[in-house]
């Protein structure tokens, strides 16, 4: 009796050790398909669509993983990148191209800091990371950083104080006046739209914005008045010439509207980025000196002649 109890305690207890020895066999199967699932090979890059922009200019930066048989990995974490502002962000696409999944991130970013900045490298995981990626943010081909930067002054208050009484008359004088210049100026008007409507029909748009051009560089560059006269005149060309018109728009809405017009890229890209200096030559943001001005006054001139010929060419 006692040698059955002995057998019976003996075999639970073999029993036990065997499910002990199979549920441990369980969990190291479970972490091996585990980790040969996170050592799935994976090839990651980072790359930009251009390396060189204008301050503001936006830019595509886009991060990929290649990965085999649909293997999930986990997205790039991008928080803040030095220099640079999102403009889109947490845009995503995923390709199949036969074994290979491709996933891809994309981000466009812009820059309002000059300089050459690194954006750096990007990890996925541990000892899997991108190259860093090196873009040059300027302002135009001819600009010196070394130029001292000029900012703009703050509005200063000027203390006046005046009667209630007298600044409503002075309200209602002034709007008078107003309206007794608009009144002359709507009545006399008619008499001076004739002649323009006649340089368009005629086609003295082209000796219009030259007689211009030289007077304008007869008075000489006058800072923020050269520059201002000078986009002013490329763009009344343009609208007389070609019925296209910016006078109310961005300089980027005429870039874009004047690009069918530039077959030279050269030429275009040039003129592209005097436009976005007299912008900032308006608000103060960058002070050119004589050389710059003299060169801007040139490449306007050229891309003038340079439209003009095209327009006449397709008669």
């Amino acid at each position: 009796m006692t040698g059955l109890k002995e057998g019976l305690l003996n075999k639970d207890h073999y029993t036990r050790n065997i499910r002990s020895y199979i549920a441990g066999i369980l969990v190291v199967l479970s972490v091996l398909l585990s980790l040969a699932a996170y050592a799935q090979p994976v090839a990651v890059r980072a790359y930009t669509d251009k390396s060189r922009v204008l301050l503001g200019e936006p830019l595509w930066l886009t991060l990929e993983v290649k990965t085999l048989n649909g293997a999930k990995v986990p997205a790039f974490k991008v928080d803040s990148l030095p220099h640079f502002e999102f403009i889109v962000k947490d845009s995503s696409k995923v390709l199949q191209k036969g074994d290979t999944t491709i996933y891809h991130q994309y981000y466009q970013l812009t820059s309002f800091d000059s300089g050459r900045w690194v954006i750096p490298q990007f990890t996925l995981r541990p000892f899997v990371k991108t190259s860093s990626i090196l873009v040059n943010v300027v302002f135009t081909e001819n600009f010196d950083p070394k130029q001292p930067y000029h900012d703009v002054q703050e509005i200063k208050d000027v203390p006046y104080k005046i009667d209630a009484g007298v600044e409503r008359w002075w309200y209602l004088i002034a709007a008078t006046l107003i309206l007794l210049v608009l009144l002359i100026y709507w009545v006399t008007q008619p008499k001076k739209v004739r002649p323009e409507t006649k340089i368009v029909a005629d086609g003295t748009a082209y000796r219009k914005a030259i007689q211009s051009l030289q007077e304008l560089k007869q008075r000489g560059p006058d800072k923020k008045r050269f520059y201002a006269q000078l986009v002013e005149i490329f763009r009344t060309y343009i609208l007389e010439r070609t019925g296209i018109s910016s006078l109310q728009q961005t300089t980027g809405d005429l870039v874009e509207k004047i690009k069918p017009l530039m077959a030279d890229e050269a030429r275009y890209s040039s003129l592209s980025q005097v436009l976005y200096l007299c912008d900032f030559v308006k608000f103060a943001k960058y002070d050119p000196d004589d050389n710059e001005a003299a060169s801007a006054f040139e490449v306007v001139e050229d891309a003038i002649h340079y439209i003009e010929g095209g327009l006449k060419n397709k008669k």
